[in-house]
């Protein structure tokens, strides 16, 4: 007796081959897709970082700046510019 190949009773299906192409198709285009929404956070992120730096550093100047224009030194030199001074008596009323 030979032993040959046995011949299935009945060939694949076409539409099964199809299906799972489809499939194969769907999948690698899914992954591609969740590849590229995490490469585009990446770089949103990336600029949300480099905005908040510049934020902070921003913060940082205006609260020199504000510091600077209220510091007391500065406030007495302009006094005088002005005419400034310190309350006369009687102009300072304190309340209940």
């Amino acid at each position: 007796m030979s032993r040959g190949r046995i011949k299935p009773s009945r060939p694949p299906s076409r539409l099964l081959r199809a299906i799972l192409a489809v499939g194969v198709i769907a999948l690698g285009f899914a992954t591609l897709m969740v590849r590229l929404e995490a490469t585009q956070e990446g770089y949103r992120l990336s600029t949300l970082r480099s905005d908040n730096l510049k934020l902070e550093e921003r913060n940082r100047d205006l609260r020199l700046a504000v510091a600077e224009l209220a510091s007391r030194e500065r406030l007495r030199a302009l006094a005088p510019k002005f005419n400034l001074g310190p309350p006369a008596p009687g102009q300072v009323v304190t309340l209940p």
